[in-house]
């Protein structure tokens, strides 16, 4: 008798035979087109392929972390929940899925969020246009509405426990792979286009395509900085970073960790990567470890102090620590200076004015309204003056609702309202992922609970301190609930709290009347 696994591969052998004629016609007319045709072709075979498992792909495409500039403009974690949707959803109508839902605080948290949400949405409905509706741009919302539905299969799912351990794998591989497209991008022009490598940032008007206009600033190198901070999680899942500064392979890795965030000249960057090494420090080696660190971390950059008033280190190095004293040249402090003091600018403009935000209480929602629009179309044919007295550039910011920061944003998107509701659903999720790590911290899931809980502890700090978007926070937020949840609900209990909860139970029953 056939089993599942023999019919699935009898099926793919016949699509494959079909794919193999229809390329052997194709490839000779149409190379750009059939190459995409091909690689959605391989993709769609190994989500088939994948069959329950298919959920491995949040992980490995959060980690591929590369956007493609096709229609829609999707990144790759979008394009991975989108599959993770359309072939659970069958297997969960045929009954071959194990799901099972339940209403923990996670649940609740993301339920508060959807009808912040939800209720901006019904003031602002988006799609209306054809009945004179005034608001347009509903992907926001739908973008919300993948990220609340794969959170809430990843939920329910129960999966065995060997099935996690593929999240360090796939997160590993995911990265390493974004670092070998981010180089090929530079080296080769048409896999940057498509892959996004090649862009003009909307935040710094004095940058494009990854070099300065002007010369005397610093550049921005987008893929060192993914680099130094997936390095800096995967060290910390495996060794404290203390006891690896006396190994040199990993010492190594710990330079090569720091020197790719600094490379990448983003304050943030460097912020990022000192949070990550800092709590990972935490968890492995305790309070004492932390002091100890950040005094070595006063030394490192003091030495660094040091080295450039010899040698002056390179333009990045120097812009990405001009948040930290030292003796950074003063056109780097400049160039820094001027795009912190360009976003507060703009943030005193979309908040204590009322040209942005309407409805600074309960939001106005993911859309534009026409005199957004037409903002942002102003700024794409040249104009040089907005209504507010900036340029049109910096109001076609203020319009879209990229403000770089967390709360600002929130404001536009749900109000003050809303926001509080977001921030105590970021620190309640992060609560949750410590209790998770400090739960398995001395068994051979640590490292695990180590790579999904630190970047979720560290996501309030960063959403409000460093940089943030309501429109990527919130999904990231949905997805982060559900893989916490995947792990509190398929890996084993430690045998210490296992043995607790058995005592437990016994001492219950003695207590029962004969």
């Amino acid at each position: 008798m056939f089993n599942t696994r023999i019919i699935q591969s009898v099926i793919a052998f016949v699509v494959g035979l079909f794919m193999a004629i229809w390329l052997g016609l194709n490839i000779v007319t149409d190379q750009t087109q059939t190459i995409i045709k091909i690689i959605f072709a391989v993709l769609f075979l190994v989500c088939f392929a994948l069959g329950r498992r298919i959920w491995m792909l949040i992980p490995f495409a959060a980690s591929l972390a590369i956007g493609l500039r096709i229609p829609g403009q999707p990144d790759a974690l979008l394009l991975a929940q989108i599959a993770f949707i359309a072939f659970s959803i069958p297997q969960f109508l045929m009954r071959k899925l194990p799901w099972r839902l339940e209403f923990t605080e996670l649940e609740f948290w993301m339920l508060m969020l959807t009808l912040m949400v939800a209720q901006v949405y019904m003031r602002n409905p988006v799609g209306m246009s054809i009945f004179g509706g005034d608001i347009v741009g509903g992907k926001g919302y739908v973008l919300y509405a993948i990220a609340l539905t794969s959170a809430l299969i990843l939920c329910g799912l129960r999966v065995p426990a060997s099935d996690l351990k593929w999240i360090m794998r796939l997160s590993i591989v995911g990265g390493l792979m974004n670092l070998l497209i981010s180089i090929m991008g530079v080296l080769v022009p048409a896999i940057g286009f498509y892959t996004g490598q090649t862009y003009t940032r909307s935040d710094e008007v004095n940058y494009e395509n990854r070099e300065a206009i002007d010369t005397t600033t610093a550049t921005r190198i987008g893929f060192l900085t993914q680099l130094g901070g997936n390095l800096s999680l995967w060290i910390n899942c495996y060794i404290s970073p203390l006891i690896a500064l006396v190994k040199p392979l990993w010492l190594m890795l710990i330079l090569v960790s720091v020197g790719a965030s600094l490379m990448g000249g983003f304050r943030n960057g460097i912020m990022i990567v000192g949070l990550t090494f800092l709590l990972g420090i935490a968890y492995h080696s305790g309070g004492i470890g932390v002091l100890l660190s950040s005094f070595m971390g006063m030394i490192g950059v003091a030495l660094l102090a040091a080295i450039n008033l010899l040698a002056p280190l390179p333009p990045n190095v120097q812009r990405a620590l001009t948040f930290l004293p030292g003796t950074w040249e003063e056109r780097y402090k400049v160039d820094a200076k001027s795009s912190t003091e360009w976003r507060v600018e703009v943030w005193k403009e979309a908040l204590l004015t009322n040209r942005w935000i309407q409805n600074k209480w309960l939001g106005d929602g993911l859309g534009f309204s026409a005199a957004e629009l037409a903002a942002q179309m102003n700024d794409r044919k040249g104009a040089r003056a907005g209504i507010s007295g900036f340029s049109a550039h910096r109001e076609a910011i203020l319009a879209n609702g990229d403000y770089h920061s967390g709360p600002v944003s929130s404001i536009r998107v749900i109000g003050y309202i809303g926001l509080l509701v977001f921030l105590l659903a970021q620190i309640r999720l992060a609560v949750h992922a410590h209790h998770l790590i400090t739960r398995y911290r001395h068994t051979e899931w640590f490292p695990l609970t180590l790579l999904i809980g630190i970047p979720i502890i560290i996501l309030p700090l960063v959403f409000v301190f460093i940089f943030g978007s309501f429109k990527n926070a919130a999904p990231t937020f949905l997805i982060s609930c559900g893989l916490v949840s995947i792990l509190k609900n398929n890996l084993p209990l430690p045998n210490s709290i296992r043995a607790m909860e058995s005592a437990r139970m016994n001492k219950g029953q003695q207590k029962l009347p004969a």
